[in-house]
């Protein structure tokens, strides 16, 4: 086996990747995204709390949604959305994107999309409402992840309920 160490990049050459994409608006970079991944899903704490600080220093909320829509592998996709309520940012007005992804197939998407909406604070009314209607619509008592869509349903009833 090789025991070839894979370079991570530093967290100021990928905040400068992150910058440079901004300010020419081009679509967001394969790489960048890799490289992110391969940051944030490392077994070194360091890595990943530098990657972690360089989405919030960035504010990349809309950067974070892109590449997880981008992002086919669904353990990548699920650090990415670990990502989200990690850093601590403010993913409020995506409520129905996190949504989608509660309700995904695999465990781990799942999971971790609850966890961004759970953590997302002061959501109005109509996005809970708007996420019971996607949880309605959809059969969740057949989803494999049934118990944490049917906590998510009932948590966000009770916060409906509690608001005046």
């Amino acid at each position: 086996m090789d025991n070839e160490k894979t370079e991570i990049p530093s967290a100021e050459e990928i905040a400068a990747k992150l910058r440079e994409e901004e300010a020419n608006a081009v679509e967001t970079d394969e790489q960048a995204i890799k490289q992110l991944i391969e940051l944030l899903g490392s077994h070194n704490s360091e890595h990943k709390d530098a990657g972690l600080e360089l989405l919030k220093n960035e504010k990349s909320v809309d950067f974070l949604i892109e590449a997880i829509g981008h992002t086919e592998h669904k353990n990548e996709k699920a650090i990415l959305i670990a990502a989200c309520w990690e850093s601590g940012l403010d993913f409020k007005g995506h409520e129905a994107f996190f949504a989608d992804l509660a309700l995904d197939l695999d465990l781990f998407v799942s999971l971790e999309a609850i966890t961004v909406i759970d953590s997302i604070e002061y959501m109005e009314v109509a996005a809970m409402k708007e996420i019971l209607q996607k949880l309605n619509d959809k059969n969740i008592t057949k989803h494999p992840n049934e118990p944490m869509l049917s906590d998510l349903k009932l948590g966000l009833e009770e916060k409906i309920a509690e608001t005046p």
